[in-house]
């Protein structure tokens, strides 16, 4: 049970940023093709470092799939883990 409510806090935090929910969107609305983290500076409209932060966290939360190309780094959803953090929620507050 602990390693579940971990799993939902390492995501809510991850969700708890504004920014980091327009990444996620952004990535999301390019579907297959991907994003890289050029693209994600752009939309963000923000410096390299700053949205490479927002990126780790959403990748250390599973949210995020960062595939290497070249000096490129690809970013897409990943909706399998989406998909459980919404049962996970559910489930959570099934009983009360």
């Amino acid at each position: 049970m602990r390693d579940t409510e971990d799993h939902i806090i390492k995501i809510s935090k991850a969700l708890s940023d504004k920014t980091r929910i327009l990444i996620l969107k952004e990535v999301a609305k390019k579907g297959g093709i991907g994003l890289t983290c050029s693209g994600a500076e752009e939309i963000a409209e923000l410096s390299q470092p700053t949205v490479s932060h927002h990126i780790k966290i959403l990748v250390e939360a599973d949210l995020l799939n960062a595939e290497k190309s070249g000096r490129c780094i690809l970013l897409s959803v990943n909706k399998k883990t989406l998909n459980e953090f919404g049962s996970l929620i559910s489930e959570s507050f099934e009983n009360l």
